[in-house]
């Protein structure tokens, strides 16, 4: 009898758990310090294929992403990736923090995964029970 005590209640500790739920960032998010050289950083963006999608973050901690058009010494210009299409914005290299390419994370692949993690979850509360009550 108490093995089975024990085995529900793992179960219900799992299935009750939502260790893996999307509440938010799980590490205090600093903003970090500007970048002081700038000539580093427009010899970056300047090596930077045009048509490259990228994540600007500004110095006042606002970020845009969107696709790299042009970059000069002085400054890049970026199309928004937004539902209406808007100007190209233009962005001084003081302004900048930091630029990185951005890969994005699919949406498909996203949805695959929870799947995955349910249908593996299910599949160990049933062979969790099964064992229980095979006795």
């Amino acid at each position: 009898m108490f093995r089975k005590s024990v085995a529900v209640l793992v179960c219900a500790a799992l299935a009750m758990s939502g260790c893996a739920s999307a509440a938010g960032p799980r590490i205090a998010q600093t903003p970090s310090a500007p970048l002081q050289d700038k000539s580093v950083l427009a010899d970056y963006v300047q090596r930077l294929p045009a048509g490259s999608r990228v994540r600007v973050e500004r110095i006042d901690g606002t970020s845009l992403k969107g696709t790299l058009m042009k970059a000069t010494a002085e400054s890049v210009i970026v199309q928004k990736n937004t539902r209406v299409p808007e100007a190209p914005v233009e962005i001084r290299l003081e302004q900048i923090n930091r630029i990185t390419l951005d890969t994005g994370s699919a949406a498909g692949k996203t949805i695959g995964i929870g799947v995955a993690a349910g249908v593996a979850a299910t599949f160990g509360v049933l062979l969790i029970l099964a064992a229980i009550f095979s006795d």
